[in-house]
């Protein structure tokens, strides 16, 4: 099971809103979030995370799917580690 505290903290940080208590299906836009910001956001979950988002991923629209591609990435990075021991 992956933690999903630290995906939350990171959008509360760099949303300046609590996204816990907004609706998983609160689109980004409505936070402020455009393309810029987004792809922004893209590069730091990959180093703040240490994934790779591949090109192919949707695009997500909502703090939910942005959270799910988090906690997706987080999964699979940890069972690759597991894998590899």
């Amino acid at each position: 099971m992956v933690d999903t505290a630290p995906a939350y903290r990171y959008l509360q940080e760099r949303l300046g809103v609590d996204v816990k208590s907004a609706d998983a299906a609160t689109e980004l836009a409505s936070l402020g979030v455009d393309s810029l910001s987004l792809l922004e956001m893209v590069f730091e979950i990959e180093e703040k995370f240490g994934v790779k988002v591949d090109e192919h991923t949707p695009t997500p629209r909502s703090c939910g799917e942005l959270v799910a591609l988090i906690e997706r990435l987080a999964a699979a990075k940890s069972w690759l580690r597991a894998a590899s021991r």
